[in-house]
Formats: C-alpha cells, structure tokens, sequence
C-alpha cells in the first residue's frame, strides 16, 4: 500500500467520516477509520458505528493498493497537525500500520486489519427523491432541536420524514414541544412514505450539507442513505410509530400576533436571566399593542419586559418555558414572526410571518404547575 496525498485533502476527508466513527469501545476496530488505497479512484474512507456510517472518497495518487483500519483520534490528530503539503504514506498489511511522511515529519501508525471493518450494508431501495441541499439543511436546522432525549421513547429521539404527493415533511417532539415543516412539491408516488430518521443523523446531516448542490434521498424499509457533494452518509432507521402530529396542530385562534423576531429573542433572553433561577417559566401577556413578558417573583427577584406588537384578536395570556420560546427564535431568520394563542391551557403556535409551511408549538405550563 502506497499513495501521495494533499495534507488539507486528507483532513477534509477525515473530518467528514469522523463523526460516524463509534465513541463506545465494545468493537475497538470501530474506533477507527477504514482507510484504502484504490488506483484510478483514490483514498476511500469510511467510519461506522453501526447505527450510521460516512463515507468519502479523497483524491491521492495511488502507486500499490490496499487497506488497513487506523485509530481514529490519533490519526486525525496527525494529519491536522501537519504542514499543508504532500504526504507520502506507505502501509505495512502485514503488521497492519502506516508510515506517514509529511516534510520533515515522520511517524508509524498501528492499526487494525482492514478485513473486520464492517461495510456500509447495502440498502434495498423503496423510494428515492432528490433535494436542493440547502432547503433540506434548512428544513433540518428548523426542527432538529425538538427531539427528545428520553431513550424510554425511542420514536421521539428521532424526526418523522414524511412524503406525501403535496410534499415533504418534517417533524420532531418531545411532548412538550413540536416543530413541524413541510417542503411543498409534487411527489410522484404511490403510497405515503413515513420514516423516523435519528436525531444523531440530523445533527450530522446539518454540519455535513453544503449549502450548494443537491442531496439525493435513498430509503429503504431499514435504512436512509444520503449522498452529496461526495459524501455518502447511511444510516438505521428508528423503528415505531411515531405520534399523529396532525391532531395537536389547532386550526384556528383567538389572537394573532405579529413581532419583531430578534427583539423578543433579546427580551425573552433578558427575562429569562431571573426566570432560570427558579423554573424558567415566564409569563406572556397580549394587551393591545403589546406583549409583556414577565418572569414572576421568586427569591431572585423578577423581570419585565415589553415590546411592540400587531394584534388581531382578544388580550391573552399564557405561561411556557422561556428555553423553547429562545429555542425556536433563534433558528428561525424572518424578521417578523407570528404567534398565535388560544387561551392559557392550549400551545402557543410559532410560525412564519406569510407562511403556513413552518409550524412551532410549544404547550403551556399550567397555572400551579
């Protein structure tokens, strides 16, 4: 096994398997990255920890082919540390390790036999759909941070991806709170797809995808794969059925209110300094044209704030936890947002200001709570 790389090409291509390599160590070959040198193809890396799997190709010369599995902590932290230049790498198979030249740098890797490293498993294909990278990314990064981490709940760890002939959806919860988003086009298909992705492979989806480019979807009744811009990401499916998010979305409400998005993050963020303290539940009230929010006396003291706002609809209030109201504030980029109340013991409904597609709701705590 021998090859010439680029430095900087090399760690890119680490840096996008890492984050499927397994942080456990009941398989120790599963700590690190499979690494194989193909003629006319180049480097071919993979990480897997079984529940998903990365893999990318990196451009190299390959002068003799092979394969061996290296550890990866050590091996990323070589390759970041050195210079950005042409890294000469030679592979003993038979004692499984890897000369590393690099300018005046040299060092000895040992690893594993690349034979015990499990492949990506193949995935037999029962719906595939193609996506510009960003509008997923996007609609990913609006939802992703509503999963729940109960692992008593495994469906609510993970996002329901639904495709129906109107569209794509998106949907996470933890009881607490829901985000929901569709992406509107016409799908060919003949019965509705509904698939519960993981919440790790959402966090690596949304760090991984570039915002240029598409991203082809391949599902399978087992597994997603993802492919774009070189990378190929796989992963499990979350088995279960996920709850019927339709049934909790309100048709309608008795007051609309517009807002100034970034300023009642800065307010809620303000109040929510005092309200922490205590529970983190802060006190929203709609009179005329305002909203006041108040974080409620305790030993710390309290917090008021209010702003300007467009109301249509009677005077409300209701009382949610601040961190899912900051939440939703923060990853959303319109600059006026709509909220919509019904009364103090239904959710409070987030959503974008001329749009339906985008839908938050956050359920309120009840007086006494």
């Amino acid at each position: 096994m021998l090859f010439n790389v680029i430095q900087s090409k090399l760690q890119q291509g680490i840096q996008f398997v890492q984050k499927a390599v397994s942080v456990r160590n009941t398989m120790p070959i599963l700590t690190g990255i499979y690494l194989e040198a193909v003629k006319d193809k180049g480097l071919h890396l993979i990480a897997n920890d079984l529940e998903i799997g990365i893999e990318y190709w990196v451009e190299a010369d390959i002068i003799n082919e092979g394969a061996l599995v290296l550890p990866a902590s050590q091996f990323t932290n070589i390759i970041r540390e050195l210079p950005d230049a042409e890294i000469k790498a030679e592979g003993d198979l038979e004692h499984f390790q890897l000369k590393i030249n690099c300018l005046n740098s040299e060092f000895t890797l040992k690893g594993y036999q690349a034979d015990e490293f499990p492949q990506l498993p193949a995935i037999k294909t029962v719906y595939n759909l193609n996506l510009t990278a960003a509008d997923f990314k996007d609609m990913i990064d609006e939802v992703k941070f509503s999963t729940s981490t109960d692992q008593t709940q495994p469906a609510l760890t993970g996002g329901l991806l639904y495709i129906d002939a109107e569209g794509i959806n998106l949907v996470t919860t933890n009881t607490y709170r829901l985000a929901y988003r569709k992406f509107p086009r016409e799908n060919i298909i003949e019965e509705n797809i509904s698939v519960i992705l993981p919440g790790k492979t959402l966090n690596e989806l949304s760090h991984l995808i570039q915002e240029e480019g598409e991203i082809e979807i391949f599902i399978s009744e087992n597994y997603v794969l993802f492919k774009f811009s070189g990378i190929t990401l796989i992963s499990r499916l979350i088995e279960g059925g996920f709850p019927n998010y339709r049934q909790v979305i309100p048709d309608q409400c008795n007051s609309e209110i517009k807002v100034d998005r970034n300023e009642l993050l800065k307010a809620v963020k303000r109040v929510s300094l005092i309200a922490s303290l205590d529970s983190n539940v802060i006190s929203i009230m709609v009179k005329e044209d305002q909203i006041q929010i108040n974080s409620g006396e305790s030993d710390y003291g309290n917090a008021h704030e209010s702003l300007e706002i467009e109301l249509k609809g009677s005077e409300q209030k209701i009382d949610i936890d601040a961190s899912y109201l900051i939440d939703v504030l923060r990853v959303l980029s319109q600059d006026i947002i709509r909220i919509e109340l019904i009364g103090p013991l239904y959710p409070m409904t987030v959503k974008k200001e001329d749009s339906d597609d985008y839908i938050y709701l956050i359920m309120p705590i009840r007086p006494g709570a």
